[in-house]
């Protein structure tokens, strides 16, 4: 997100913070579709031709977004019916969705079959005997990929969910008897290929190029040894993003040639060229995203000074912590109505009765007054939509996208 300074106060090139606030009051999201976009471009300069680009919805449903994102990406990555309905409102074809999930019901998977979804990754042998039931009830057949749990674990994963037991995908030790099945009830089964999504929040190249090189052996054993061609391989996401503190980030071009040798090496031992499918969620989004609060109340209790914002972990539950994060670490934050003041150490809370409503802890911010408006960066991805909205009744943020030079 590029801001900028205009007048003293902060700008999104020349869209001022302190307008918005007036306009739409506080708190508030802001997605920077340019930024958006600037990510997409950034993946396909990359790695070109060599594989799609999917976007993981489950990081950013919002509506407006999602319809932006279709001249952006080759499809989706959902994670539940209610995203299919979302994608398919906003316009995307069901042909170009992939959905992945352990728990995906008899329902959801009636859905997404008479949609005509056009990848359901299999995450365990009871959706494989649901789905068969499915087919020869009278529901179309099943185009699936095997979501597989790898043995081999990546410690570089900021979240790792293969390598060890997991609710993600089948074991890959448990792989053959999956794929007996699958051969067993052809009828009912479009095999296509397998998913592996191990980890996510990586920011080592040659980590990720370890990964991809574990994920192409597993598809090569099944082309090879099991004679089931992978057409498809979804090969996960997990680019890292840094939220709390400024980081150059990956070296996309250095990952791409990582990749490419890794995709030769594959073709050349397979004689075979899938379609390579890589979904991204916060990559494209986190740094796209800003949560904009207003400082309501100070106060100085024993040495600590405390500023209380008006709007807390009831909207942006990952910034307070409390989303699965092991040690706490600040988001990067930003005093946008006066950036020009001398940095202060503080500690900025929510509105909220509780202690957990914790935004900052010892963070280093331009000192805040009251009035003043606090920005979060980098809240593009698990923000809102992964955030308890309802906690003690304080009411919602609104959503803006901005477009160019406007916003909507």
């Amino acid at each position: 997100m590029n801001l900028t300074e205009l007048n003293g106060k902060t700008c999104l090139r020349d869209i001022c913070f302190e307008e918005l606030a007036e306009r739409y009051g506080t708190p508030f999201y802001l997605y920077d579709l340019e930024t958006v976009k600037g990510k997409c471009a950034a993946i396909r300069r990359a790695f070109g031709d060599s594989l799609e680009l999917l976007y993981a919805v489950k990081a950013n449903p919002n509506r407006e977004l999602l319809a932006a994102m279709r001249s952006e990406v080759d499809g989706l990555d959902i994670a539940s019916a209610g995203e299919l309905e979302r994608a398919l409102d906003a316009g995307f074809d069901a042909g170009c969705i992939s959905f992945a999930g352990p728990g995906k019901t008899r329902d959801e998977l009636r859905r997404s079959l008479e949609a005509g979804v056009g990848c359901i990754s299999v995450e365990s042998l009871r959706e494989l005997h649901d789905l068969r039931d499915l087919v020869r009830s009278g529901s179309p057949r099943a185009s699936i990929l095997v979501r597989v749990n790898p043995q081999l674990l990546i410690r570089d994963f900021a979240v790792k969910m293969g390598g060890k037991a997991s609710q993600f995908g089948i074991d890959e030790e448990e792989l053959p008897s999956a794929l007996d099945f699958i051969k067993a009830n052809a009828d009912a089964f479009d095999f296509k290929g397998i998913h592996i999504y191990a980890g996510t929040q990586c920011l080592n190249e040659e980590s990720l190029a370890q990964n991809l090189a574990n994920t192409l052996a597993i598809a090569a054993r099944v082309t090879i040894d099991y004679g089931m061609e992978c057409r498809v391989i979804n090969i996960g996401g997990g680019l890292g993003v840094s939220y709390y503190e400024e980081h150059p980030g990956l070296d996309l071009d250095k990952l791409a040639v990582l990749f490419r040798a890794e995709f030769d090496r594959y073709r050349e031992a397979t004689g075979t060229k899938p379609r390579i499918l890589m979904e991204l969620g916060r990559f494209l989004v986190a740094e796209a995203g800003m949560y904009v609060t207003r400082v309501v109340s100070e106060k100085l209790s024993r040495g600590e000074q405390f500023y209380v914002l008006d709007g807390g972990m009831n909207h942006h539950l990952s910034a307070s912590g409390n989303l699965g994060m092991t040690i706490r670490k600040n988001y990067l934050v930003r005093n946008l109505s006066r950036p020009g003041a001398e940095r202060k150490t503080c500690t900025l809370v929510g509105p909220l009765c509780t202690p957990l409503d914790l935004m900052g802890k010892g963070v280093t911010v331009e000192a805040p007054e009251v009035g003043d408006l606090v920005g979060f960066l980098n809240s593009g991805s698990y923000g809102y939509s992964a955030s308890p909205l309802l906690f003690l009744g304080h009411g919602e943020p609104c959503e803006l996208l901005v477009e160019g030079m406007g916003s909507r």
